[in-house]
């Protein structure tokens, strides 16, 4: 394992010698020579709200006023449209958005109980490496430091607060130092996440009228009722009101973000620093028959995920891209759009190559469920239209639902084809780290148990 480090922690600092060298300016009189500082880097806020489905946000199209704050942004950033996410449970799919490497080749897992592994390189380290200073606060549980996201952050603190609110004013109260370099600030809630604590003054708005049985309140308890069909559940009246919940406490999120723009404002920080603005996974609302679940399909409202990038100096402000993304993309981005050149171990692409002229190919999104020990995991392929899941292919212009399977064809068995082998492309690419098997605090259980990952 020491090996492991010392190998990493080389190939880490080749990259950032090469990064620096590239932004140096040498200049020769005679045999003397002047160093000039290359410009300094941009500062980099990774923000990641758990849960969220992008169809339920201003800026995708949502028609109640959940996300002002976000929209405003969305106004001076890059708004993609077609993000997927690599896994649709919180450790898988936010450790491949640290190690731009699907859930098959990083082996950080719940139902395994394994880390990221040490040899593997997170984009916190990177930026490390590059001079920055680090700092994360997160909502703990599946985001605990056991599973190996700490690696390469100065400051990790978990559990922060039940509201995004609280989370970001420990981000800012880290920001406060003194210290003159560039940061790298990871920030995470479970806001969004089962249990449902909705804001009095939001479900009056989101919900008004309503004259239901259910509480305002939506524990892991009523949901499992309510999907367990113990308690009559009404799909217009009783839906409405839990999606309600659910709209409240994205409102209440929002309110975050506005703080933290606020601060950025005010400190002269928002035109040199790059936010990006994304979740893990979404929700499960009753499209495929259960509510306020996910972690058990692979099904779009759980895969596609908001992803919103400002870049410094608004950059490309107001710009759409329709053409699919996916999470592992987004740190090859973040450290490319620094001026840091991106470890081979990366395999996600850089999305401003999309912003630009080049010609890009078509990114192919795959996903993994978390599963037990010994298992491969149900895994999905997608392009924009066709999507593959362990053999059964969905049209998804005819058929954005995933109601039912693609009818047999020359098109659609061609595409199938083409699925399966990037998927056998992707998969073959690299080996898969080792598992590391990890035991969490039992404090880390009692958070893992309130947000309903043990019964």
């Amino acid at each position: 394992m020491v090996k492991a480090r010392q190998i990493k922690g080389r190939l880490l600092l080749a990259n950032v010698v090469v990064a620096l060298a590239g932004g140096l300016l040498i200049s020769c009189a005679g045999e003397q020579k002047a160093l000039r500082e290359p410009p300094r880097r941009p500062n980099v806020i990774l923000i990641s709200i758990d849960t969220l489905r992008p169809d339920h946000l201003g800026c995708y199209g949502y028609d109640r006023e959940t996300s002002p704050s976000l929209d405003a942004l969305c106004e001076e950033a890059v708004v993609f449209e077609e993000t997927i996410a690599q896994a649709p449970s919180t450790l898988h799919s936010h450790a491949s958005m640290f190690t731009s490497l699907l859930p098959h080749h990083h082996q950080a897992t719940w139902a395994a109980k394994t880390r990221i592994p040490e040899a593997a390189v997170t984009v916190a380290e990177v930026f490390q490496q590059a001079g920055y200073r680090t700092a994360a606060f997160t909502g703990g549980g599946q985001m605990d430091r056991v599973f190996g996201l700490d690696q390469g952050f100065e400051v990790f603190e978990q559990p922060v607060s039940q509201r995004f609110e609280g989370t970001v004013w420990k981000g800012v109260e880290w920001l406060e130092s003194d210290d003159p370099r560039p940061f790298f600030l990871f920030l995470h809630t479970y806001e969004a996440h089962l249990s449902y604590t909705p804001r009095p003054e939001y479900m009056a708005v989101f919900d008004e009228g309503y004259s239901g049985d259910l509480p305002d309140e939506i524990d892991l308890e009523l949901i499992d009722r309510i999907n367990e069909g113990e308690i009559e559940f009404d799909l217009d009246s009783d839906l409405r009101h839990l999606i309600a919940a659910y709209d409240s406490e994205i409102r209440s999120a929002d309110d975050g973000l506005a703080n933290l723009l606020w601060y950025l404002r005010e400190h002269d920080l928002y035109d040199e620093t790059l936010i990006v603005f994304t979740s893990d996974h979404g929700e499960e609302f009753g499209e495929h028959g259960k509510f306020g679940l996910h972690s058990h399909t692979l099904f779009d409202e759980l895969l596609r995920v908001p992803l919103v990038v400002k870049f410094p100096g608004s950059e490309h402000a107001g710009t759409r891209v329709g053409q699919q993304v996916r999470s592992i993309d987004i740190p090859a981005t973040l450290v490319m759009a620094a001026g840091i050149q991106a470890p081979d171990q990366f395999t996600g692409t850089d999305l401003r190559q999309l912003l630009s002229s080049q010609q890009v190919d078509e990114l192919v999104a795959i996903s993994r469920l978390d599963s037990p020990p010994g298992q491969r995991g149900k895994t999905s392929a997608r392009t924009r239209r066709w999507k593959l899941v362990q053999g059964e292919l969905h049209d998804l212009l005819h058929d954005p639902g995933e109601q039912w399977y693609a009818s047999p064809s020359a098109e659609s068995a061609a595409e199938g084809e083409i699925l399966e082998e990037a998927l056998r492309q992707a998969l073959e690419a690299r080996e898969a780290f080792p598992l590391e098997v990890v035991a969490p605090s039992d404090s880390t259980l009692d958070e893992l148990r309130a947000l309903g990952y043990i019964q």
